[in-house]
This record gives structure tokens, sequence and C-alpha cells, in this order.
């Protein structure tokens, strides 16, 4: 294998000059091809807008203007970015943690593509040679005409009234707590209720279990063949007299009524009114797969398409290797030509920890982590060369144990003859790279320039860089004061989730915990099938079939869990709106003179609603221009001149800047600008405690990553905590993803500041400088899948690295 770092240069330069986007200020680079660039930075810095919203954006501007103009009017173009010349610059490939798929219906299969060549695998080798039959990929694909289950129609289930939603607590008279559906007027059916009650002699007034069975089957089930007289007057809608309403037939039931109004109602909404008292039940022709009988039922070396994209990756990778096995010349041959694309994106995901996950496991059910690894691995799986690979963050959700396969996939791209640009914390790979890049120094207004471009070997030695430090020391990097577990636990009995089986999991209340283990071991699931669902349903008086039983639950008051999830799926939707800050702020702009003279209200300054806003743009700053041929081009407003408000509201200024200039602010400026009302403050306080003092308060939400935005989140929880009379219990899936190590120890005090509100935080974590700084470690495993979901040490971080666990030897180099 080649060694670029000693060839540095040899197949040219990618040179940058004059880049200007977002926070970068005015960066002249140059950084070679066919080496791995790792560029790094504090979190906010302007590494992202450099490598992916420069260089990969304007590399996809070029590939588009390229292409034909009726092409092109289906093709939504990205902003040009901000910079005088860029040369040297190939054609790139982009995974990046701001557009990842949450289609319900896309699975692991269909963003690794590995669903294409296996659907034409089966429907090739099936096809060929047999008796009249014709299958296309179509009769592979659930969601299609062709290849759904009849029954559910590629749902895997369907909807039926459940009788457990339609009497919710059976100690309550029926119409008086006991079933909502009988509280109101669903039905014609429920006039008949008072006379069969007087049938079976029963008393409604008594709690629902006490009524006859007879009754309660009959109200639930129906009358059978038994016809029920019913006669009631009503009152007439035109006059004043009433009318007598009578009818004798037999009674469906509320099971069978709830589904009749179900499958009649018309709309969406209207169907809504029924949903609360059904229940998604398994399809038993397709035993939930979705299928339909091609692929069920017609096998390729033992085994149907069903079977294989139900299995896990690493089982889909063993039966590929034996496809050949048993088949005729013929469709030998066509089998190795589609072999080598299936079998090697199979092998790639082994390598990147998913061989776990199965491959039609829905991809909204994927962490972030592993959602990226497989747009990841759609891209590498290519096979080409001369590209520019560019990778945001690709260690997100991986154990030390799985980084080092990633290393290898990386180098193994660059001695194809590629470039790959890095997006980067982790401190392993950057001391990898062959060239390293830091921006900086700070976040935001304080960083967008360039602190170090150099050879890895030289990076250590650069002056005024942030990063370097941490790569030279093997140490702790998060220091705190250890909480000693006390007396009140949480525990959970019969966790059953996934690959998940614990007969008991004891939790530590008012302490930090880390949920650790390889990926696949059962962290996610624990973390919100059964601690999250688990507690709130027991705070609730609810069970749920994930937790056989919650000791402990009473202690808190609430429950909440801070994930990656966007905070907003629209661009009007921003850290001052999610936050609230936006509506305190508003009201000072409000409560001036200026606005009191023109009749200006707190909702005046508000780009959301009428009254305040820019019509002409609707409060976006931009519209739309329909080019025909071409794609639709965004402008900026010639109304208001992107400033999103009316000419009156722009006039009224607070402490000297108007409403869009305070949404231009970053979340440090504005704390400084806004030293009261208190509870402005604290909450802008608390959005720089989390690390977020360089976010702009008007920044769009969808250009937010995954860890900004549960920072977001983690902010409005520690302004919860701190409102809130009793503890809680906090959960945050891989707080630390997209932090620089220097922001990782600030994060850790806000987990102190909740703690010391008397909560209760638990993580699920693979960076282990964290775990290393927790009170209790609980590690799962002790490998992925099926070998994991159970405990395999517990404990102080210093009694699981004396364990044999699969993280232990991990943590004991950090704690040494």
């Amino acid at each position: 294998m080649r060694n670029p770092a000693a060839h540095v240069g040899d197949s040219g330069w990618i040179e940058v000059t004059g880049a200007r986007t977002h926070n970068l200020r005015d960066i002249d680079l140059r950084v070679p091809r066919g080496a791995v660039v790792a560029f790094t930075g504090v979190s906010g810095s302007g590494k992202t807008s450099l490598a992916i919203d420069t260089l990969h954006a304007e590399a996809q501007l070029r590939y588009l203007e390229g292409l034909a103009p009726f092409v092109r009017q289906y093709i939504t173009p990205r902003d040009r970015p901000q910079v005088d010349r860029i040369t040297g610059l190939g054609a790139t490939l982009a995974v990046d943690q701001r557009h990842l798929n949450r289609n319900a219906r896309s699975t692991l299969a269909t963003v690794t593509g590995i669903d294409a060549y296996l659907s034409l695998l089966f429907s090739r080798v099936l096809g060929e040679g047999s008796d009249g039959a014709v299958l296309a990929s179509a009769h592979f694909d659930r969601y299609s005409t062709e290849g759904a289950c009849r029954s559910c129609r590629g749902a895997g289930a369907t909807l039926h009234a459940d009788p457990d939603l339609i009497i919710t607590d059976p100690d309550a008279p029926l119409t008086s707590g006991a079933s909502t559906w009988f509280d109101r007027f669903h039905s014609g059916e429920q006039a008949a209720v008072p006379f069969l009650a007087e049938r079976f002699g029963a008393d409604l007034a008594k709690p629902w279990r006490e009524l006859p069975e007879g009754l309660r089957d009959a109200l639930l089930y129906g009358t059978g063949d038994e016809s029920i007289s019913v006669s009631i007057d009503l009152p007439n809608k035109n006059s004043d007299a009433e009318v007598t309403y009578r009818w004798n037939k037999p009674l469906r039931g509320a099971v069978a009524e709830v589904e009749r109004l179900f499958s009649a109602a018309g709309t969406e909404n209207a169907k809504k009114r029924y949903l609360p008292y059904m229940r998604m039940v398994e399809c038993p022709d397709c035993d939930a797969s979705g299928y339909g009988e091609s692929s069920r039922t017609q096998q390729v070396n033992g085994r149907s398409y069903a079977d294989v994209v139900t299995g896990t990756v690493t089982d889909a990778a063993a039966w590929a290797a034996g496809v050949t096995d048993g088949l005729d010349v013929t469709r030998t041959e066509i089998a190795r030509v589609l072999l080598p694309e299936l079998g090697g994106r199979l092998d790639l995901l082994v390598r990147l920890g998913l061989g776990h996950v199965q491959l039609s496991r829905p991809a909204p059910t994927l962490s972030g982590g592993e959602l990226q690894r497989a747009r990841v691995v759609g891209q590498l799986a290519s096979g080409l060369t001369g590209i520019v690979y560019v990778l945001d963050e690709p260690t997100c959700g991986l154990h030390p144990a799985d980084k080092e396969h990633l290393s290898e996939i990386i180098r193994g791209l660059r001695d194809a003859g590629n470039t790959v640009l890095l997006v980067e914390h982790d401190t392993d790979l950057i001391a990898g790279a062959d060239w390293v890049v830091e921006i900086g120094p700070g976040a935001g207004e304080l960083g967008g320039r360039l602190v170090a471009s150099c050879p890895a070997g030289e990076f250590a030695a650069q002056p005024g860089s942030r990063t370097a430090p941490y790569l030279t020391t093997t140490g702790p990097r998060v220091e705190r004061a250890r909480r000693t577990p006390g007396d009140d636990w949480l525990v959970l009995h019969d966790l059953r989730s996934h690959n998940v089986r614990i007969d008991r999991l004891a939790l530590p209340q008012g302490v930090l915990t880390c949920l650790t283990g390889v990926s696949g071991s059962g962290k996610s699931s624990v973390l919100h099938d059964c601690v999250a669902a688990g507690t709130i349903a027991a705070i609730e008086g609810r069970r749920i079939p994930a937790v056989g039983r919650v000791d402990g639950a009473d202690a808190f008051g609430w429950v909440n869990v801070v994930d990656q999830d966007p905070i907003g799926r629209t661009p009007r939707s921003n850290p001052a709106t999610y936050s609230k800050a936006f509506d305190a702020i508003r009201t000072l702009f409000a409560g001036t003179d200026a606005a009191r003279l023109k009749g200006l209200n707190a909702s005046s300054f508000s780009f959301n609603s009428g009254g305040g806003r820019c019509e002409a743009c609707a409060g976006y700053g931009r519209r739309s221009v329909d080019m025909h041929f071409l794609p639709d081009v965004t402008v900026t407003c010639d109304e208001c001149d992107g400033r999103r408000f009316a000419a009156d509201v722009l006039s009224v200024r607070y402490q000297g800047v108007t409403i869009d200039e305070v949404l231009a602010l970053t979340v440090d400026e504005a704390a400084a600008l806004f030293t009261d009302p208190a509870p402005l403050a604290t909450t802008l306080a608390t959005l720089r405690q989390v690390g977020l003092g360089y976010l702009q308060l008007g920044q769009s939400s969808t250009e937010l990553s995954g860890g900004e935005a549960q920072r977001l989140k983690l902010a409005a929880t520690i302004n919860r905590g701190a409102r809130g009379r009793r503890p809680g219990l906090v959960l945050l899936d891989e707080p630390v993803t997209g932090l620089h190590p220097a922001d990782v120890a600030r994060l850790v005090e806000t987990f102190d500041a909740i703690l010391a509100e008397g909560s209760t935080v638990i993580l699920a974590e693979h960076d282990l400088h964290v775990a290393a700084a927790v009170d209790w470690i609980v590690d799962l495993g002790p490998g992925s899948g099926a070998d994991g979901g159970r405990i395999s040490a517990q404990g102080t971080p210093l009694e699981v690295a004396a364990s044999d666990s699969p993280t232990a030897r991990y943590l004991r180099k950090v704690l040494s």
C-alpha cells in the first residue's frame, strides 16, 4: 500500500481563494488531491461551511450547470457558495448530517442500494428459463402493486379496533370514565345501550368490570342475530316538536362499529377520530413482512427474498456467498454479474458495525450514526475513482472497536485514487489523515479563519491550534467531581426490546449514568424503548410490553428524552423560536414607545403571522421565480430587501437594533444585548452553556446538525428542570455528537447543572472520555445484534475498566 503522506501533492492540489460562506473570513487554502484531508476545529468554527457548503456545493453546481435545461427544471439547486475561485476540484460525493433520509418507506436496504441489486438478482435468476413466468424487480417491492401483500398492501400490519383501547378504565362506569367511545355519541348504535342494559337488568352506574359478562360482550362484539328494539325521542331541528326514532335490529358492537366508521371516513382528519381505539395488528397472510406471494415463496439458495431482507446484514452476506450453489450455468452467469456489487455493500455494512441490523429496518428507527453510515456505504460502494468524497463526522455512533474498520475503508478509498475530505472531531481519525486543516480559533464570529493547514505529521506543532493538544494525550479530557450512588434506584425488570434480554437493570437516582457498548449492543433500545417508555408508563400507571415492572418511578415528576431529531421541518423554525426567546424579544419590541405609537403589538414582530411581516414574501425574505424550463430561482424579496418584515415594523428599534437585526445576532451577541428580563437572559445563558453561543438566533432549523438540534433540546430541558418542583429523569442519546473535545467538558457541566436540581441523567454514549467521568456505567454487549442485549459489566468507571467487557480495554487506556 502506498503512503500518500510521503507524496502529498503528487496528484495536484485543490485551491480555494476568498471563501466567505457563512462565517468564513476570506479564506485562502490549498489541500492535496489523492489524500485524506481532515477538517477540524471547535464546534461552529466553520469547517462544515468550508468542506460541504463551499467545496461540495460548488462541485454540485458546476455539474448541474452542465446539464440540459430540460433536465435542470426538475432539480433544486443549492445556493452558490461565496468564494472567489476554486481550482482542482473534481466531482464530489458527500454524506452530511443535515440531510438524513427519514422517509418511513426507506429502509437500510434502500439507503444502501442493496434492494435494487437484490430484487434484480431474484427476478433474473428466478425468471430465467422458467415456464412462462415473467418476474420483474417490482415483484419484490412491497410498496408496488405487483410485490405487495394483497391483504395489508405492503404495510405488514393492519389497523383493527382493540377492546382494551375502547374500554380504558374498567374500574369506572361505562359512560363516566370507562370509555371515551361511550362517553361521546359516535354512532347510532350507542342509543341502544340503555335498552340493552335493561334487558340484562344491569345498572350502568356500576363499574364496567361489575356489569354482567353478557352485556359487556354485547356492547363490544354485538348481539349476533338477536335484534334490539330502540325507541327514543329526539328534538326536531326545524320546530319545537320531537321526533320519535325507532329501530329493531342486531347490534354490531363497538369493535365492529369502530372499524366500519374508520373505513367509511372520507378524509384523513375524519379517520383520526377513530385511531385512538385502534391498534396495528401484524398481518397473518404475509407474516407481517408486507411482501406478496413471489417474494415469500420463490427461493434462491434456499431462501426467499422476504427471508433475506427481513434477516440481518450478516445473514444476508453469508447467503450471498453461496448464491451460485445449485444454479445452472446460465443462472450462475447472471448471478455473478450482480454479486460483486451486492456482496461489496454487505461487506461494508458489516465492517462499519451494522452487521446486526435487519435489511428491512425502517430508516426512521435507525440512530443518526447508523443512518449516516448506511449512506456512507451507498456512496463508497460506487467503485469510482478520481472522486472527492466529503464525509461529515463518519465516526458518529461508532464504538472505538468499530473505528478501526472505518479507517481501513477510508484509506482504501484514498488508495483507489480518490480524495477524502473528512469533517471530524475524532482525534484518532484526524491523526491518521495525510493532511489536517483547522478552522477557528473560536466559533461563529470568533471563527472562520485558517488556523492550520499542513501535513498531519506537522500538525501537533502548530501554534494556536485547539485540536493539536488532544492528539498528543491519551488521558481523560473531562474532569468532574463524581457523585456516589445512594440508596434510591430506578429498577426495571424483564426488559425485552429488539435484541435486549435483561432480567434486571438497576440505575442509581440523582447521578450521571452512561450506557456503553459496541454498536448494535442495545444501548438505544434500552434508553428509549425500556427506560424512557417504561418509566413514563409507570408514572402514568400503565405497563408496556418491553418492560415487565418498574420500581422507583414515583421519584420522578417528569421524563424528557433529548434526541437528535430535527427541532422543526420548515425554514421558519429557528433557535430563537424553539427556545421561546423570540417570544420575550417580541414583547420587548412591542413595549417601546415607537411600537405603541404605531399601534404594534408582539404579534406584529412575528414573521409567521400577518400584520407585521412582509406579505410579498410571507415573511421568508426570499421569493421563488418560475424559470419555466430552468429550475426555479430563489431571489431576495425586493419588497423588504430580504428583511422579512413590513417597513413600519422595521422602523422600531430596541437598544439600537431592529427586529431583523436581532435574528442575525449570534446567541453570544444576544446574551450581551438582552440582560433583562431575567427569563430571557437565563434562556440565552443556557444556550451558551450547552455550546451553542455561535448559532444565529434566526438560523433555520433545517440547517442545524443533529447534535446542534439535540443541544437546543438539552437547553430547554435545563430550563424546565430549573422551573420544575419535582426531580425529573433526563435521557440523552449520544449527546457529544458533533462536539469538539474542547466543548465536551462544557456540555458535561450542564449535566451537573441538571443533577444539582435533584434530577437524574442517563446517557447512551460511545465517547469513553465522557464515560470515564460519569458516576455509573452499564456496559451492554458483549457483541451486537443477537450477540448483544445483555449486561456485560456495570459499576463505577474503575470497576467496569477492571472487567473483561468489550469496552473495558478502551476505558482502561483513558483512565490510565
